[in-house]
């Protein structure tokens, strides 16, 4: 009797075990130390069975445990199902990197940089503090000449950064143009700059060479701005047209403005508008493909379904594609709110899934880095990260595989680090590779720019 009790209280162990890691691995971004309480679970649990039973028993017992946790936690939390994908992402997130610290030049080291701040690697990499600016900064785009223009919104402004020396630490910060409504997305092209305000896309010139903005012609004046999301994002296509992505004007709902969730092809020369793709609640990243040919996006999902729905996503964007949004979300699943099955089968599915709350940003390819082969067939996504009910996700920079016009299923951690002590210090945004081969970042909380290189080219 006292054995049986002992061999039932040991299995019950075990399957606690199990649920609790499960549990434990569906919830992103934990520190590794809340594996000890699943670890003893399962390891008393099983020394007893073995002690007690012979080790076939023992086996099947542990088999029978894991199979009986994982229909559980699948059947009454849904929201935390636990598949090998998830699993296989979160042993790679638990992987510890390399430290690298920012490099910063004396004069630039005030502020966030006071104190030396280190980041952690997961490529041969060096990272320097390229500039920081009076104010929070956002996307990034740089010009045939590698000057690399960056959009303030809080200031209206957009400044030029100059690295003369080629040293890696801009030596000019040129306030390139100011008294703008908070722009944000921007792209330079054939000697202009276009910038998207929250209401207008306008083309900004420097005519007579002096490093000033003096010439402003509005392409396209009348653009969605009546609350919600008012980040504009921009991309250049081959094809002569500019994407310009905007944001829903709400968390779920169905939207009275048919340009809204949507990213448009505009005309630069006529600025004739129309609607390329819909569904998307809030793309901040756009780029095209290495060829040219494919339009891909990084939309932000909605809030109101746990911690864990729904997904955060990375698209391929078509022309007429319909990505979903309020009514469905991911690989084509029904919101809860407002979506059905018959309405979301016509849909296009996301080709990524990112962790809920992870927020993407900017995007960028990196077939011009001069880095490995690896590195260059990779697209590489900024997660701002985000904190809510007193939890940080903290923000980072992971690669996406890229081969064959295909990205892989699952990205790699590339760099992250931007929290000390349970707060972040920084979160990064954009991401860009500049004329030199190097990545350009951006850091909206500590007002800074990173530019990123490869240690070694093999």
């Amino acid at each position: 009797m006292k054995q049986r009790l002992l061999l039932v209280t040991a299995t019950l162990m075990v399957l606690l075990g199990w649920f609790s890691a499960f549990m434990l691995n569906s919830v992103p971004h934990q520190s590794t130390l809340y594996i000890i309480g699943p670890t003893l679970l399962l390891g008393v649990g099983m020394g007893i069975l073995r002690k007690n039973s012979c080790w076939k028993k023992t086996a099947l017992a542990v088999l029978f445990t894991a199979l009986t946790a994982l229909l559980i936690m699948n059947q009454f939390f849904p929201d935390r199902q636990v598949t090998v994908s998830a699993v296989k992402q979160r042993f790679q997130e638990s992987q510890a990197g390399k430290v690298v610290a920012i490099s910063v030049k004396d004069a630039d080291g005030h502020n966030t940089f006071v104190a030396d701040r280190r980041l952690e690697k997961f490529a041969p990499i060096e990272v320097q503090l390229f500039a920081q600016l009076p104010g929070e900064v956002r996307m990034l785009t740089t010009d045939t000449a590698g000057n690399i223009y960056v959009t303030l919104p809080a200031l209206g402004a957009i400044y030029r950064l100059t690295d003369n020396d080629a040293d890696g630490f801009a030596d000019e910060s040129i306030l390139y143009h100011v008294g703008m409504d908070r722009p944000h997305g921007i792209v330079w092209d054939n000697g202009k700059l276009y910038v998207a305000e929250p209401s207008q896309l306008l083309e900004l010139s420097d005519t007579n060479n002096n490093n000033q903005v003096d010439q402003v012609r509005i392409v396209v004046s009348d653009l969605p701005d009546d609350g919600g999301h008012w980040q504009r994002s921009l991309a250049k296509g081959r094809d002569g047209n500019l994407y310009l992505g905007i944001g829903s004007r709400c968390n779920v709902c169905e939207e009275a403005d048919s340009r809204r969730a949507t990213v448009l092809k505009i005309d630069p020369t006529t600025g004739a508008t129309h609607i390329f793709a819909k569904g998307l609640r809030n793309t901040i990243g756009l780029t095209f493909s290495p060829d040219g040919n494919i339009l891909w996006g990084s939309d932000i999902g909605r809030s109101g379904l746990g911690s864990q729905l729904p997904p955060d996503e990375i698209n391929r964007l078509v022309a007429d594609g319909d990505y979903g949004w309020p009514f469905c979300y991911g690989k084509q699943e029904v919101d809860p709110l407002l979506g059905s099955a018959d309405r979301c089968a016509s849909t296009v599915a996301s080709s990524i899934d990112l962790p809920s709350q992870s927020t993407p940003m900017g995007i960028a390819f990196g077939e011009k880095l001069s880095a490995p082969d690896e590195y260059q067939n990779s697209m590489y996504v900024v997660l701002h990260g985000s904190s809510s009910e007193n939890k940080l996700v903290p923000g980072k920079v992971i690669r996406i595989p890229y081969q064959q016009q295909k990205l892989a299923t699952h990205g790699k951690e590339f760099l992250r680090g931007w929290e000390f002590m349970g707060k972040s210090w920084g979160q990064p945004v954009a991401i860009i590779v500049g004329s030199d081969g190097n990545l350009y970042l951006s850091d909206a909380k500590a007002q800074a720019i990173y530019r990123i290189s490869w240690q070694t080219v093999e």
